[in-house]
Formats: structure tokens, C-alpha cells, sequence
């Protein structure tokens, strides 16, 4: 089951929120596998990664003042960018004011059971609440990763690291599997060959150039000359599938 964190600091209005999002969810009959998970203070997001051993992707967030919102929602996110939030505001002239700011959607209080709906929908399209792992071939055993976490993959004197971003830190990891065969894994999911040493994950692509690329985490690739045409087709059809605001 996914989860999808709830943090309010007004008690009629996240029941409201519980309530709209449970009848938004019957409606939408594929999204019966996720789940509102209620959080007393946010700190228990990880709290509930490390008991669920899965990190709730995303969290619908309500401050007491739309300033508070808009400035958790910043610290959460430059923290985790792998964390979507789904922004509640009161009124209309709010909804203007999130678009700045890094979040998946903006919930509108005079309309939470169509929004909610309207959130269902959009993730149901990107597959974004889906657990999707993959696993390679370690020096003695085999690995499992979150592909969601994978940054990029490094070949360095043909040895083949997989960087990873997760809850907590950065780490990588070894495999003895190629960089081709790496690669024909991976792109269906959104992994781009850059250059002959690089396989990226466009989900963490934050700035794109001719020369090189920068991924959320501040790092700097470079990309090979004959394949930024391919490259530039391949990150823009990419942000059109995940339909983000």
C-alpha cells in the first residue's frame, strides 16, 4: 500500500481533508491502493520511512498561515526533491502564489473532494505512487534499488557505480553488470545515456545545457556533444509524460 502523508494544523480542516480525499478515492476506482497516513508533526515522515521501509512520496500540507506553508514546503523539499507536495490553500488569489514554489498540486479548501480528485487522477497518469525497484548484479550478491532513488550511473575504469539519493544521505553502489546492459534496463523508465560514461535519470535532472547537465542534488555532468539533439527530445517527451504543473 502507498502512503501519502497528511500534515495539518487545523483539526476541522484535516478531517475535512480525510473526509474529501476518502470519497475522492471511491470514485476513483484505481487509486485504491493508496492511503492517507495523518502526521502529528513532521518529523514523523521518518519515522514512518523507517517502520514502513517506504517513503511517502507525497505530502498534503496546511499551516496556519499560507507563509508557514509555502516556507515547510521549501525546507521539506530542498531536503528531499523527491518528496512532491501537495500545497492546501484557502483562497483563490493562493492558488497564484504556490506556482513558484515546488509543488505537485494545489488543493483549494472550498473545493477539496474535486481537487483531491483531480490529484488522484494526475498520479494515477504519471504512475507515480507505483514502487518500482530494480536489481543488479553486486560483486557477491544481488542488489535492489529504488529506481526512484538512482541519481545516475558512472562508469570509472570499467567499474560501474550506481549514485544513489535517499531519505537520508547519498551513497553507491557497485555492480558488475555493464553500462549497456544497464542501460537497456533502465530506459524505459526514464534513464538517458549522455555520454559514454554516464546513464541518467531524468526524474532528478534539474537544469539542462548543451555541455552538460545539473541534477537536483547540485551535480554536473557532462554530455556529449553528438547526443544533446537526442538527449534535449528525450527530457522534453520526459517532463510531458509527468504532466507536473
Amino acid at each position: 500500500m502507498s502512503l501519502i502523508g497528511l500534515y495539518c494544523e487545523n483539526n476541522e480542516l484535516l478531517l475535512a481533508i480525510e473526509t474529501a480525499f476518502n470519497i475522492a478515492r471511491l470514485k476513483n476506482t484505481n487509486s485504491g491502493t493508496c492511503e492517507i497516513y495523518p502526521l502529528q508533526n513532521l518529523s514523523m515522515l521518518t519515522e514512518v520511512w523507517i517502520i514502513q521501509q517506504e517513503q511517502i512520496s507525497f505530502l498534503i500540507l496546511s499551516c496556519k498561515t499560507i507563509d508557514k506553508t509555502f516556507a515547510i514546503a521549501e525546507t521539506l523539499w530542498e531536503k528531499n526533491p523527491a518528496l512532491s507536495i501537495i500545497c492546501v490553500v484557502e483562497y483563490p488569489e493562493e492558488v497564484f502564489a504556490a506556482l513558484p514554489h515546488p509543488f505537485f498540486h494545489v488543493v483549494r479548501e472550498f473545493s477539496l473532494e474535486q481537487d483531491l480528485g483531480a490529484v488522484l487522477c494526475k498520479i494515477e497518469r504519471t504512475g507515480s505512487l507505483l514502487p518500482r525497484w530494480c536489481s543488479f548484479q553486486g560483486k557477491n550478491e544481488l542488489i535492489r534499488i529504488r529506481l526512484k532513488e538512482i541519481l545516475y550511473l558512472e562508469s570509472n575504469r570499467h567499474e560501474i557505480m550506481i549514485h544513489i539519493q535517499n531519505y537520508t544521505d547519498q551513497t553507491s553502489y557497485l555492480t558488475m553488470e555493464t553500462l549497456a546492459q544497464c542501460e537497456e534496463k533502465l530506459r524505459a523508465f526514464g534513464f538517458a545515456r549522455i555520454h559514454k560514461s554516464y546513464l541518467v535519470n531524468l526524474y532528478h535532472v534539474a537544469k539542462l545545457g548543451k555541455e552538460y547537465l545539473t541534477l537536483d542534488c547540485g551535480k554536473r555532468l557532462y554530455i556529449s556533444r553528438y547526443r544533446y539533439t537526442d538527449i534535449k527530445l528525450q527530457f522534453e517527451n520526459y517532463i510531458r509524460h509527468l504532466d507536473f504543473l
